[in-house]
């Protein structure tokens, strides 16, 4: 195996011991009534949060193939199509697999809705629970991923199938939760809360909120629900000549009206290595429906940053609090990005998303009258010049044949492995020179490998993307466009 994985296990128990110690401070701050003072108006109380992820090149533009799965939710949870989200790591195996599967003009995904949850505060002297139907709608999207069972429409689904073909700005999925009980008693050992060991599953349940139920029988703490899309993020991030100059541009389009002013109250920047984590935290951006004028510029130099991840948790947590979110609320949403943000190496450019622009690619609709808050985050991936150097250094590094792969002995470690899990035990296999290289890339290393292709055509790159089956992120390089023009 391979010294160079050795730092994510260290990286694993510090995080391990920062998110105790971040967990502890926060959890002292919670107020004890925290339901009560949600539901004190008389009536519901609803509040939302989720992550808006895609990843961009230098020049702003969303690069695709950001459909991988390397946070997988209980077995229980519905899935509209297993094949629209990618293994981590790929073979050819997986590929001939998948192609039986998928039509062959595979999605142009270049935006994940990751982890949005719903829950609910009845109003205060409720006894009996009520009865609640809820609407979301994903513009530019597919809604692929939820529970409990709810109705689901897209383009392509018919009866216990899900015939996926382009996604587009055009495309809109929604979910349907008709006659929901929502109760009063949130205890998470009820016999119809389902179990799981599951961390991005559990996180969310440590909080004051009332527990739902669908008339199928199936209950939980909060509605849960996922997506894909083929839309651009909120801001453009341009790099100038100077690496450390980012320019940032609007990309609110008709979510907000021609005239109009939106404001993004704090932005991060945060670089996450094996060597600690550096950020920079910046002021409010004013955004307008303009994609052409500059509406910010960021001093991206982090030579002399603050350090720290519990520090940018601490900012992180007070900022969503601040936008609308219960401590244990803004908690819970930390603690889902311990694995696949806090862990894995990148440059993130960190934000809370206007409600304006929420609103109008993610549509919520209730039946009941309610006081709502919808508190979601916007992570931008950017390429880090050791992303570069690695993408350059595979070009130039002949590709091995993949027979190594027929060494690694079936079991946990194999699963972990072809998981993208950051402990892969030993796996009895030397790893070959480029797909270390490939492993080093990090979280988004598919798209970045064929992107880089496809701007640099290189035989080398092209026999390692055919080896080991990257062929499912070759989508089309058309950028989303405005996905309100068409409606």
């Amino acid at each position: 195996m391979n010294a160079r994985w050795n730092w994510n296990l260290g990286l694993l128990a510090v995080a391990a011991v920062v998110a105790v110690s971040i967990g502890a401070a926060i959890q002292a701050e919670d107020s004890p009534t925290a339901k009560a003072d949600a539901s004190k108006k008389g009536r519901l109380v609803v509040h939302e949060w989720g992550t808006f992820t895609s990843l961009q090149g230098d020049d702003g533009r969303e690069l695709a193939g950001v459909n991988i799965d390397d946070e997988p939710v209980p077995k229980f949870v519905h899935n509209l199509n297993p094949y629209l989200l990618n293994q981590p790591l790929l073979t050819d195996r997986h590929w001939m697999y998948r192609q039986k599967g998928a039509p062959r003009n595979h999605p142009q995904i270049t935006m994940r809705l990751e982890t949005p949850v719903i829950y609910f505060y009845p109003p205060e002297g409720q006894t009996t629970p009520l009865d609640v139907n809820v609407d979301v709608r994903f513009r530019g999207g597919w809604l692929t991923e939820f529970y409990p069972k709810a109705k689901a429409d897209a383009p392509g689904l018919g009866k216990n199938t899900f015939d996926f073909g382009k996604l587009t700005p055009q495309s809109v999925g929604s979910l349907t939760w008709n006659d929901l009980k929502v109760g009063t008693n949130p205890n998470a050992d009820a016999p119809a809360i389902p179990q799981t060991d599951e961390h991005v599953w559990l996180a969310p349940r440590k909080v004051d909120a009332a527990s739902v139920t669908t008339p199928e029988g199936e209950s939980e703490r909060y509605l849960f629900y996922r997506g894909v899309g083929n839309l651009r993020a909120p801001l453009r991030v341009v790099r100038g000549k100077d690496r450390n100059d980012l320019k940032l541009y609007s990309n609110f389009d008709a979510a907000i009206a021609a005239d109009e002013q939106l404001k993004i109250g704090k932005l991060w920047l945060a670089d996450i290595r094996e060597s600690g984590t550096r950020f920079r935290a910046y002021g409010s951006v004013d955004v307008t429906a303009d994609p052409f004028t500059e509406v910010g510029q960021l001093d991206g130099d982090l030579s002399n940053a603050e350090h720290g991840l519990d520090n940018l948790k601490r900012q992180m947590h007070a900022a969503l609090v601040a936008a609308g979110l219960f401590e244990k609320e803004a908690t819970a949403m930390l603690s889902t990005w311990d694995r696949a943000y806090f862990q894995s190496p990148g440059l993130r450019l960190f934000f809370v998303v206007p409600r304006e622009w929420t609103d109008h690619v993610l549509p919520l609709s209730l039946s009941e009258p309610a006081d709502v808050e919808r508190v979601m985050m916007a992570r931008i991936e950017l390429i880090t010049d050791d992303q570069k150097a690695l993408l350059a250094e595979m070009a130039k590094t002949a590709p091995s044949n993949g027979k190594w792969l027929e060494g690694i002995k079936p079991g946990d470690a194999a699963k972990r492995f072809y998981a993208g899990r950051a402990n892969f035990g030993d796996l009895g296999v030397a790893i070959p020179a480029d797909y270390q290289t490939y492993l080093d890339l990090g979280r988004f290393r598919n798209a970045l490998v064929v992107a880089e292709e496809r701007r640099r055509p290189n035989e080398n790159l092209t026999k390692f993307i055919n080896t080991y089956g990257l062929q499912p992120f070759r989508a089309s390089s058309r950028p989303a466009t405005n996905v309100a023009a068409q409606e």
